[in-house]
């Protein structure tokens, strides 16, 4: 199976049509393909597998003009390229297979024991923490290499099986793969087919040296990709320092077979992530104040909380001439209306657990993309999240007025996961959240009004909404079938009713949510 010209990437053709393409066709004849048609951490890996090839075959973009000549000179690059390594590209090699480390052996005598199941390299098989067992565990040569791919940039740290590399045994605790650590969110801009999306996104070397660059003052901080020299160890440095070194990670060292639904699976090399590591190039970084502290942190996903939630973080237009530190192919396209694709994998913080994943595509106008327009959004969602917090007040006063037996109900309810309290305000907000997401267009309306004669109407029009849907999601979560409900109603009722008769006056909500 050869990953350079086998098909094995799920795509969508430009009539709809789902197919598999291969690595060189969606690099040469992108055209033909509309998007790919995969989950968000499967999109990423895939993404920067072709930045990767793009950079390696051209040597380059150097700089803007160059980078203006990419949609013409890459086809035939790419070509080339892979012809030159297709058998680098064999995924079962005897001496070189794609991504893998083919010295690597089991650590004893026992071989059937020394080796796991092949589906751990697809996260959304887990019924537990990483417990792969049980699971049907038969995947074909495209899945295995998709999950290949992406356990290499998304793989999470804790204890592993210790095979040996070149005779030594690999480590017992692993550290993350580059793209997981705070569940960094990875921005790609998208474009009208897959040759678009890819051009679009790659930097010229003249923006990344000014990313990376710093990391490696006296070495070479482009580096080749992995598979033109593999390593040896995993105290190379080569690999996990420079920029193509890191787009095509070897997090784990992994060992496939033809036949056979296990493999061999270890720690490969350690990764360096922000601060200690510049982010990587498609991730935003944001600045926290935090008890008079001031620290930077790279924008990540939050359970329950959508990206459009955190977009003036991710594209930071409203911070110009600050030192904005977004990703840096949204320099890109500057003077248009963009398209961007947000996601990531959320995990549990420091922990192997995959608690979900998240993605959105969402449309950028050329208002968004100003300082006052950005400014103006992140004021916006500031307050639907003030507005947020009241309703889970008033929530909380609707409960405990109806429930006056409250502490010995919780005291009962020990063992019970969703308390009253819980219930309540998970369906007042869930329906809030899922109700202001769907109207969101309400807000691009807005944004795209500021500063015109319209933008007092268009913020009319946006607060309403949101204030229309918290009274619309506290009557979900709140009932009025008995004179105690009724009352309690009425209680909850006058928290949300003040912040629509005075919306200014957030005082209170900042006080809550410090």
């Amino acid at each position: 199976m050869n990953v350079a010209f086998e098909p094995w990437i799920p795509v969508v053709d430009i009539s709809g049509k789902r197919e598999l393409a291969s690595l060189c066709s969606v690099l040469t004849e992108g055209a033909k393909y509309a998007d790919l048609a995969v989950r968000p951490h499967e999109r990423v890996s895939l993404m920067r597998l072709f930045f990767c090839v793009a950079h390696a075959a051209l040597d380059g973009p150097k700089n803007y003009d160059e980078w203006l000549e990419v949609p013409k000179k890459l086809p035939e690059a790419v070509n080339k390229y892979l012809e030159t390594w297709k058998d680098w590209f064999e995924l079962f090699h005897e001496e070189r297979p794609w991504l893998q480390v083919s010295s690597l052996t089991p650590p004893g005598a026992d071989h059937e024991n020394s080796l796991t199941s092949v589906s751990k390299l697809d996260f959304s098989l887990a019924s537990a923490l990483f417990d792969h067992q049980g699971v049907r565990n038969e995947f074909d040569y495209p899945r295995l290499i998709l999950g290949l791919l992406t356990i290499q940039n998304f793989s999470t740290c804790g204890l592993l099986s210790q095979p040996l590399w070149n005779g030594k045994q690999t480590a017992k605790s692993a550290k993350d793969a580059p793209c997981i650590s705070s569940s960094m969110y990875h921005v790609f801009l998208v474009g009208r087919n897959m040759a678009d999306t890819v051009h679009i996104n790659i930097c010229d070397f003249d923006e990344l040296a000014m990313l990376i660059k710093n990391s490696r003052p006296k070495g070479d901080w482009l580096g080749r990709p992995v598979w033109e020299k593999m390593p040896k160890s995993g105290s190379d440095t080569n690999s996990t320092e420079t920029f193509l070194g890191r787009l095509t990670p070897l997090s784990r060292a992994v060992r496939l077979f033809p036949s056979g639904s296990k493999m061999l699976y270890g720690e490969a090399l350690r990764y360096a992530v922000y601060p200690a590591f510049p982010q990587e190039f498609n991730t935003s970084v944001i600045s926290k104040q935090i008890k008079g502290k001031v620290d930077r942190y790279l924008v990540g996903a939050k359970l329950n909380v959508r990206p459009w939630r955190q977009l003036d973080a991710l594209l930071q237009y409203n911070l110009l001439g600050k030192t904005p530190s977004h990703a840096l192919n949204l320099n890109h396209l500057k003077d248009e209306s963009i398209d961007v694709w947000v996601g990531t994998l959320i995990r549990k913080p420091g922990k192997q657990d995959i608690l979900d994943s998240v993605e959105s595509r969402i449309p950028i106008s050329r208002s968004f993309r100003t300082e006052i327009g950005c400014a103006a959004y992140a004021s916006e969602v500031k307050a639907a999240e003030d507005l947020a917090v009241r309703l889970g007040w008033a929530v909380e006063e609707y409960r405990k007025e109806i429930d006056h037996d409250w502490e010995k109900r919780l005291e009962r309810a020990k063992q019970d996961k969703w308390t009253l309290k819980e219930k309540l305000h998970s369906t007042a907000t869930i329906y809030y959240w899922t109700t202001v997401e769907k109207n969101l267009s309400v807000l691009m309306n807005h944004i795209n009004a500021v500063g015109s004669a319209d933008s007092e109407s268009t913020l009319n029009a946006w607060r309403s909404m949101l204030y229309k849907t918290s009274f619309e999601a506290y009557a979900s979560a709140c009932g009025q079938e008995t004179p105690r409900q009724i009352r309690a109603y009425a209680r909850g009722l006058e928290i949300l009713r003040r912040s629509k008769d005075n919306p200014d006056n957030n005082d209170e909500i900042e006080e809550e949510k410090e």
